[in-house]
C-alpha cells in the first residue's frame, strides 16, 4: 500500500510504501519545518517491566499498574484527524508493551480501524508466558504489525535472543536496539552483528544516556567505535547520536532516524505529548 500526506505550513510532502517514507519539500528552495502532525509518534503503553535494567531512562518497575483505556485513548486520540494528518506509522514501547493486556487489541485497531501501521519496542521477556499467549502475541503481529524492535540487554540475553529467532522464524521484520558506550559495549554489538547479520534489517545504535535509573556517566568511546563498525547499510543510529554525528567530521555508510521535527512521543497514562521519550520539554 503506498499512502501519501501533504503538509502546506511545513513545506512537507511525503510517499509512505512498505516501511520506507519520502519527502519532499513542497518549495525545494526552504526547507521542511516541525510537522503539526507528525508522520511517526513513539507512544508508551505501559511503565509495568520485569527487566530490571540498571540504565532503564523511564524507571520502569515490575509492579507499575498497567495504564488503563489505551484502546479508547489511542482512537480518541487519532480519530478525529484527517487521514492526511494521521501518522504513517507507530512505535509502540514502555515499559514492556506486550505485558499489557489489551495489547494485540491494540495492534488490531491500530491496522485495521485507524488505518496506522503500528511496530513495537520488546526485551523479549514475554518467552515467559504461556503458549496461548504467545500464539496470540505473534499472530497479531504478523497479522498487524510492520515490524519490531528488539532490545538487546546484555543481562536479558536468554530472551531477546529466543523471541528474536521467534520472530525470524515467522517472517516478521526484525530491527534491535543495542545501547552503546565503552569499548566492551562495542565488541558486544558487533559480536551481535556477526551473529545475527542475515536475519536483522536495522541494527539501531542507541548512546547511553544518564536518565531514570542510570546515574553513572559513561563516555561513547567514538573513535573505537567508528574503527570497529561494520561496512554495512544495516547500520542506523538514534536521534541521540545526532550531536556526536554533527561535531565529528566522519563520512559514515549508515542509515540515520528521522529527525524529531516529523516525529512526538506520547504518554497514554497522561496523554501529553513530548518531542521524543528522551525529552521532558512538551
Amino acid at each position: 500500500m503506498i499512502k501519501k500526506r501533504i503538509l502546506k505550513e511545513s513545506n512537507y510532502s511525503a510517499i509512505w510504501h512498505k516501511g520506507k517514507t519520502i519527502r519532499i519539500a513542497l518549495d525545494p528552495s526552504k526547507p521542511i519545518t516541525e510537522l503539526k502532525y507528525p508522520e511517526f509518534y513513539d507512544i508508551k503503553v505501559t511503565n509495568k517491566c520485569y527487566g530490571k535494567c540498571p540504565w532503564c531512562y523511564q524507571n520502569s518497575i515490575p509492579d507499575e499498574m498497567n495504564t488503563n483505556d489505551i484502546i479508547d485513548k489511542v482512537r480518541n486520540f487519532f480519530l478525529p484527524m484527517s487521514l492526511n494528518d494521521r501518522p504513517f506509522q507507530i512505535a509502540y514501547g514502555g515499559g514492556e508493551p506486550t505485558e499489557h493486556p489489551d495489547f494485540c487489541t491494540l495492534l488490531q485497531i491500530t491496522k485495521e480501524e485507524l488505518d496506522i501501521c503500528p511496530n513495537y519496542t520488546t526485551n523479549g521477556m514475554w518467552i515467559n508466558q504461556d503458549a496461548t499467549d504467545q500464539y496470540k502475541l505473534i499472530t497479531a503481529t504478523k497479522e498487524y504489525c510492520g515490524g519490531v524492535a528488539v532490545s538487546c540487554h546484555p543481562h536479558l540475553d536468554k530472551y531477546w535472543g529466543e523471541a528474536a529467532n521467534i520472530y525470524w522464524e515467522n517472517e516478521i521484520k526484525l530491527n534491535f536496539h543495542i545501547i552503546i558506550s565503552d569499548k566492551e559495549s562495542i565488541d558486544r554489538f558487533v559480536n551481535i552483528y556477526n551473529k545475527w547479520e542475515n536475519k536483522v534489517d536495522y541494527f539501531v545504535l542507541l548512546p547511553y544516556s544518564t536518565m531514570g535509573r542510570a546515574t553513572t556517566e559513561k563516555e561513547i568511546d567514538w573513535e573505537y567505535l567508528i574503527s570497529q563498525l561494520p561496512d554495512s547499510n544495516k547500520i542506523a543510529f538514534g536521534a541521540n547520536f545526532y550531536p556526536y554525528l554533527q561535531q565529528k567530521n566522519t563520512k559514515l555508510k549508515v542509515s540515520l532516524y528521522e529527525p524529531e521535527i516529523c516525529s512526538k512521543y506520547l504518554d497514554l497514562k497522561d496523554m501529553k505529548i513530548y518531542k521524543s521519550s528522551f525529552s521532558t520539554n512538551e
